[in-house]
């Protein structure tokens, strides 16, 4: 296929989707629709597993250290912790630092009391420790506890396990969701496109007829196909941005008094619309070809039944 034929096939698949212009918009807002849902339920899912990692970062683990431990036992320490792998965060809390933090808790009466009664610290040194991969939270807590200079370890293994089952659930549910809203896309788009198609069967065979090439054929639907995903993509990111911004707005005293904050669009925006675009142009571009065979071995049979 020459450059010029390339040219003038592109130019028509240009025209084809204004002058097919009904048929475009269907298509456009059949795929629209499914990519919306697609795109809100993965903004959503996005926001638990924020909320999961955000949970997951206060379950962290207490490191008490024997009294007896001198400075450098306890600054060998950190890096015993670092050694055992899967830390994401080592932080010492003196213990002076601590028995602040457990006065700020107290009602002024019981802060006089403590602190008239005696003038020492109750409260050991100690590392606040942030495991990286809850899957291995026990495997993690058992090395901690087998650290030297360990006075005890606090931890809370339930809730760790509880998370673990959670974002397990939370990952297959999102992948199910998904994966349902893409096969009923496909559905309702190939039979969208099978209407399409349909109704062009007379320019197919007129263009058969004339001796056009299946590949001749073929192009300006290629390109009718690679627009309507794309426009679909565009449009489908604007309406997701605005229900997402819309849905923050209305609970965002919720949102607040759960003490979090909702994912900013933005930063998913461009993964979104590369994602959105890839999957209208397949749609588009796959579901024409697939259709049209079924036109392209029937030269002059349509026009014979006209």
């Amino acid at each position: 296929m020459t450059s010029s034929s390339m040219k003038y096939l592109t130019k028509e698949g240009f025209r084809n989707v204004w002058t097919n212009r009904m048929m475009s918009i269907a298509s456009i807002c059949v795929l629209m629709c499914c990519l919306v849902l697609i795109g809100l339920m993965s903004m959503i899912f996005i926001n638990i597993d924020s909320l999961l990692n955000r949970i997951e970062e206060e379950n962290v683990v207490m490191v008490f250290i024997k009294d007896e431990a001198d400075e450098a036992q306890v600054a060998d320490m950190e890096k015993q912790i670092w050694n055992l792998g899967n830390i994401k965060d080592v932080e010492f809390v003196s213990k002076e630092v601590a028995w602040e933090q457990q006065l700020a808790t107290m009602e002024k009466a019981e802060r006089e009391f403590f602190t008239q009664i005696s003038s020492d610290i109750p409260l050991p040194d100690s590392y606040k420790v942030t495991v990286d991969n809850l899957d291995m939270f026990s495997q993690t807590v058992q090395g901690l506890n087998k650290l030297d200079n360990i006075d005890t370890v606090r931890e809370n293994r339930e809730l760790a396990q509880k998370l673990v089952e959670i974002r397990h659930g939370i990952s297959i549910i999102a992948i199910a969701v998904i994966a349902v809203l893409f096969a009923i896309s496909l559905f309702i788009i190939s039979n969208t496109i099978k209407l399409t198609v349909y109704s062009r069967r007379l320019e197919i065979s007129i263009m058969k007829s004339v001796g056009a090439t299946n590949n001749f054929v073929r192009f300006p639907f290629i390109i009718e196909g690679m627009i309507l995903g794309v426009l679909s993509g565009i449009i489908s990111l604007g309406l997701v941005w605005g229900l997402y911004e819309f849905a923050v707005t209305q609970f965002s005293s919720f949102i607040a008094s759960l003490n979090i904050q909702a994912i900013p669009f933005i930063e998913y925006a461009l993964p979104m619309l590369g994602i959105f675009i890839a999957i209208g142009v397949i749609c588009g571009v796959g579901g024409s070809l697939v259709t049209m065979s079924k036109y392209l071995n029937r030269e002059g049979s349509e026009i014979s039944g006209v």
